[in-house]
């Protein structure tokens, strides 16, 4: 793999302000994991060098949290931390409800849904595959349960 990466150019993470914005900030995650991922860069060294893909409030967290001590941080903990500290306190509280309520609108398809109901369950360990079923189901209407 490191002889195939050999020469390709790896864009760098945009800076993440820390705007609660969830799209957002698994954009900036996903592109920061696989930076660091692809650079070959361990949890200590990836932690160091995050401070520099982020401005506003996610930098000043940084500072303030995790700059003192880098050494006791890993990337999945910062990336929590900086959930907390950027989301509104309630805003997984949202989410959940979000996930527990969804519905199928007539505008979506039924994949979408069910990406969707991935998507928001991934955020909670305690929700497991059964109860995502279970809310797929409640979520869809009566004569699309019918039909499949």
């Amino acid at each position: 793999m490191k002889r195939a990466m050999r020469g390709v150019k790896i864009r760098a993470p945009f800076a993440w302000n820390g705007k609660p914005d969830l799209d957002l900030f698994d954009q900036w995650v996903y592109e920061v994991d696989n930076w660091c991922d692809l650079n070959g860069l361990d949890d200590k060294i990836s932690v160091k060098l995050l401070v520099n893909f982020m401005s506003g409030t996610a930098s000043k967290f940084f500072m303030r949290h995790v700059g003192i001590s880098p050494m006791k941080w890993t990337r999945k903990a910062l990336f929590e931390a900086l959930f907390d500290y950027c989301f509104p306190s309630d805003f997984k509280q949202r989410l959940r409800e979000q996930l527990t309520g969804a519905r199928l609108n007539k505008h979506s398809n039924i994949r979408d849904f069910v990406r969707d109901l991935q998507s928001l369950a991934a955020r909670f360990p305690d929700i497991t595959e059964r109860q995502v079923v279970d809310i797929f189901w409640k979520g869809i209407r009566l004569n699309t349960r019918l039909y499949l």
